[in-house]
């Protein structure tokens, strides 16, 4: 292959892996409605764990056999906290941004179902897996400048 053939190669892959990189950095930051639907049997506990940001919203819908359930807020000082529920609707607006933890421990006799939506965005663990893109293209991108003026 000649050089001006490696040359484009190369740096039309180093551009392709910044922008996509940098489009994802910008996109796990954006909150996204997700939603809730499971079951909890007996004597089981349900953790949800959205990501949120100060303004974002959440509603949870509890129902069914006797429940115990819990929010926490980043600073793991507790938003809401009720004991002994068969029903139980709460709308959570987040005060502050970060990591939210909803606790919800089934002490009935039988299953209780759990619905609503939250908005949450991406753990701090992807933003390792966007940088390494943008540092490959970073990387793949100097290949063809040096195979271009080598």
């Amino acid at each position: 292959m000649n050089r001006k053939k490696t040359f484009y190669i190369l740096v039309l892959s180093g551009i392709a892996f910044i922008l996509i990189g940098g489009i994802s950095m910008i996109d796990s930051n954006i909150p996204r409605k997700v939603s809730l639907a499971s079951t909890l049997n007996v004597n089981l506990t349900d953790v949800i764990t959205p990501i949120m940001n100060n303004g974002s919203i959440g509603k949870i819908i509890i129902d069914g056999s006797k429940f115990n359930f819990k929010i926490e807020d980043p600073n793991k000082s507790v938003v809401i906290s009720v004991s002994n529920q068969s029903h139980y609707e709460y709308d959570l607006v987040a005060n502050n941004e970060g990591q939210y933890r909803m606790e919800t421990k089934n002490t009935g006799d039988s299953e209780v179902k759990i619905e609503g939506e939250v908005e949450t965005k991406a753990a701090p663990l992807a933003f390792g897996g966007q940088m390494m893109l943008l540092i490959t293209g970073i990387i793949v991108l100097g290949i063809g400048m040096k195979a271009k003026f080598a």
